[in-house]
């Protein structure tokens, strides 16, 4: 009878399986999870950094190594990793009496996040039971039909080669969240830059509210325009105006304005461009075609004009 070759344990698995073991601890690392995370927690990490770097010499990536090393120098020698030829059962109660069945001196399981996962860890109380149950484990798989398919070996983590390739995964990640929340605050400062224009809006305006009222507060205004409001802000009115720089209308809206005891609302007017684009869609529309751009003379006309 041909014994049928073990498969590979592959670092993803390993990995998924590690992932779920750190879960249920709150404290550690989730080191083989995705490096999706909100942005704002990504603020709150910078803010943390920056401020710890006062008070603390090392490095965030020094941290992050020390705390990973200590966490599998705890965890070496108590742990198998486990690959059945089946799917695991959903149900937390029968996954652990199928994975504690394996052996007695197993302590505790922990169950994959994926659904439909075939493999797991398995953690013993010391590394004299780890080894027993690996060596009785592999007994019962030559000899055992019950334990036909089923894969079992030291975890990766017992490496310190494969502990360093996670620290450095898992400051690789950092750095690419840092550059990405860089990235995306750099681009809201751009699109702020954008909608800076010289013309404010006032809502919440009084509806007996006047020309001159405005001209009081805006005495440098160049044009002033009052609606009165619709909908459910007919009892107000709002007004557009328009101030000689841009630099005007954000000093503007930084006032603390009020009209007759009603406090007054500002912002920049990002309709005035939007406008002015459409504007200009609708004359070239009306010439029948886009303008052409003059292209430079060649070099061989140049010469016959001179």
């Amino acid at each position: 009878m041909t014994k049928r070759p073990e498969e590979p344990v592959t670092d993803d698995e390993e990995s998924v399986a590690d992932e779920s073991a750190e879960s249920e601890n709150d404290s550690e690392l989730d080191l083989a999870g995705s490096a999706t995370e909100s942005d704002d927690d990504d603020s709150e990490a910078d803010e943390d950094e920056t401020s710890d770097s006062k008070t603390k010499t090392k490095t965030r990536a020094e941290i992050i190594e020390e705390q990973i090393h200590n966490k599998y120098e705890q965890l070496k020698g108590t742990r198998l990793y486990v690959r059945f030829p089946q799917k695991l059962p959903l149900n937390d109660q029968e996954f652990e009496t199928k994975v504690k069945s394996l052996h007695s001196l197993i302590a505790k399981a922990a169950k994959p996040r994926q659904k439909h996962a075939r493999f797991c860890l398995v953690e013993f109380k010391s590394k004299e039971d780890r080894n027993q149950a690996l060596e009785d484990i592999k007994k019962s798989i030559e000899s055992d039909a019950a334990f036909k398919g089923i894969f079992v070996s030291l975890p990766k983590t017992d490496s310190e080669e494969f502990v360093n390739e996670l620290v450095a995964r898992k400051q690789q990640s950092l750095e690419k969240k840092k550059t990405k929340n860089l990235l995306k605050r750099a681009t809201k400062q751009v699109q702020r830059k954008e909608t800076f224009t010289s013309s404010v809006v006032i809502t919440n305006l009084p509806k007996s509210s006047s020309v001159a009222q405005l001209r009081k507060l805006f005495e440098n205004a160049v044009d002033i325009q009052i609606k009165p409001g619709r909908g459910k802000f007919r009892d107000f009115s709002a007004a557009t105006v328009t101030l000689p720089t841009t630099m005007d209308a954000r000093n503007a809206i930084k006032l603390d304005l009020s009209i007759g005891g009603t406090k007054l609302n500002l912002r920049f007017n990002t309709q005035q461009k939007k406008q002015r684009s459409k504007k200009d869609l609708k004359r070239k529309a009306a010439g029948g075609q886009a303008p052409k751009l003059d292209k430079p003379k060649k070099a061989k006309q140049a010469a016959k004009a001179e």
